[in-house]
């Protein structure tokens, strides 16, 4: 009987280790809810997978990002740039951060740098425990500087977060995913004003713009686990760079793939807009509309300050297609 116990274990073992197992279903069903921006979904397939499969740095990670995301999305700190003019928008108070949220966030943290700490101190060369510690210094970098807005404390964490990266193309240059931290790193840093990049220099730090989109790019087109991350992060530097076309095809890929986050479909309006296009901007605005009013992919969800944007969107943008015609007869 001992025998058949160990020999069934193994099996389940196997079965949620192997791909298109139980373990990989989990952690898909998790990936694709996350970036659909359903998060209490995303929360339960991640906890699902570590039931299945065991606990691991990697997936309270991503219990950890989901926690934040979800945060800074009910802060409204996520919102789309197509809105950035909309003063009544913009003046609508945020909530404080929910003390009980963050600390969930924190303890997600800690137990996934516990475990990726054991691991590196086992083997300093393993891959996990390196793209682990890299992806958690940076989430909690980020927290930092958009949640407690301790900018030095976000850059230290940063550095980490990088050093922890380079080990890893040190050790295995072919990992595209390691790229990716380091990559944001260069852009940002080579995107800030000269006097403030000598500064950044006097203290170590040292950013190439152009290499930064490069490896960006890279783990974009050839990426694993980090590809996602890095086709979002292509629309912000293609927008940074005045591509708003560029961002567009970008987005309109995304939002085949994530049909339910209606942040992308807004940021696809904004792109258009910004690129002049504003009869596609309008298309684009009135077809979130139609899918809110419809609750086509789940858009019924989207925060009534959203919806109010929109609809003042679409009646300024009507308005001034409308004098344009005007103007050319």
């Amino acid at each position: 009987m001992k025998r058949l116990t160990m020999i069934l274990a193994a099996v389940a073992l196997l079965a949620a280790s192997l791909p298109g197992g139980p373990l990989e279903e989990r952690l898909d069903q998790g990936d694709d809810h996350y970036f659909n921006l359903e998060y209490d979904e995303a929360l339960r397939s991640y906890y699902d997978a570590m039931r299945v499969g065991g606990e691991s740095a990697t997936i309270w990670n991503h219990v950890a990002t989901t926690l934040l995301y979800d945060e800074l999305n009910r802060l409204g700190k996520l919102e789309t740039s197509a809105f950035r003019g909309d003063n009544e928008f913009l003046d609508i108070e945020k909530p404080e951060p929910d003390p009980e949220r963050i600390k969930a966030f924190r303890g997600a943290l800690h137990q996934a740098r516990r475990l990726a700490d054991k691991a590196y101190e086992k083997d300093p060369k393993d891959r996990e425990a390196l793209l682990s510690l890299s992806a958690n210094y940076a989430l909690e970098a980020n927290y930092e500087f958009m949640i407690e807005k301790s900018y030095f404390s976000a850059l230290r964490n940063g550095n980490r977060a990088r050093d922890y990266a380079e080990q890893l193309i040190e050790a295995d240059p072919d990992v595209v995913d390691a790229y990716l931290v380091p990559g944001v790193q260069e852009y940002v840093i080579g995107s800030l004003p000269w006097a403030v990049k000598v500064l950044a220099a006097v203290g170590g730090i040292r950013g190439d713009k152009q290499k930064g989109q490069d490896w960006v790019t890279r783990v974009a087109a050839e990426g694993s686990d980090l590809r996602n991350e890095a086709r979002v992060l292509m629309t912000l530097l293609h927008r940074r760079e005045s591509r708003p076309l560029d961002a567009a095809q970008v987005l309109e890929e995304l939002i085949r793939d994530f049909p339910r986050n209606y942040v992308l479909r807004l940021e696809l309006g904004s792109m258009y807009l910004d690129a002049g296009e504003k009869e596609k901007g309008l298309e684009v605005f009135r077809t979130a509309k139609r899918m809110v009013q419809n609750n086509e992919q789940r858009y019924g969800r989207m925060p009534k300050r959203l919806q109010k944007a929109i609809d003042r969107k679409i009646e300024e943008l009507v308005e001034q297609l409308s004098q344009t015609r005007a103007s050319a007869q």
